[in-house]
């Protein structure tokens, strides 16, 4: 699991081409979503604690009712039965309501986080393939230079030898 100091401290590589991400835009990204990561992190163990929290109190009305108290019946005037069942009631409705609710939120934050990533990774894929096209053509281009100045220096081979030639031919005639 990815912590916010991980994402805080993720370094990303510089590229010697001319295209890559712009360091300032990915450093300001990360940093707002390592905010959003410790804040749904935060909240996420909040409501776990309340989670637990009302699970115990579920636990001590649960055992109230299986063996009513006369501090209960003081405190309650109904029937030592009614009030335990109304308080476990509602303290089950609560901790369902604060479990259903604590699901949904860490439901949202990783679709979302899901969605990021596809995100970012459909750009980054994009990203290559646009890097490699430009490598090619480079590379294409680089190819017929080196054959054009293979035919130049044929060329001047050609050239260089029918000049000596021409030289020799001078030189044995002017002897």
């Amino acid at each position: 699991m990815i912590t916010p100091a991980d994402i805080d401290n993720k370094q990303f590589g510089t590229t010697r081409l001319k295209e890559g991400y712009d360091q300032d835009e990915v450093d300001a990204f990360l940093d707002a979503v390592a905010a959003d990561y410790k804040a749904s992190l935060a909240r996420n163990k909040e409501l776990e604690s309340t989670v637990v929290r009302l699970r115990s109190d579920l636990a001590v009305a649960q055992r109230a009712a299986q063996a009513p108290s006369e501090a209960i019946t003081t405190v309650l005037p109904l029937p030592p039965s009614t009030g335990a069942e109304r308080i476990l009631a509602a303290a089950q409705r609560t901790a369902d309501s604060v479990e259903a609710e604590a699901n949904m939120e860490a439901g949202k934050i990783r679709a979302a986080a899901r969605a990021e990533a596809e995100n970012i990774k459909q750009v980054a894929e994009g990203d290559r393939q646009m890097i490699l096209n430009r490598l090619e053509t480079e590379r294409s281009d680089l190819e017929e230079k080196i054959e054009m100045l293979k035919a130049r220096r044929a060329n001047y081979k050609g050239w260089l030898r029918a000049a000596l030639a021409n030289i020799e031919n001078e030189e044995a005639s002017d002897a």
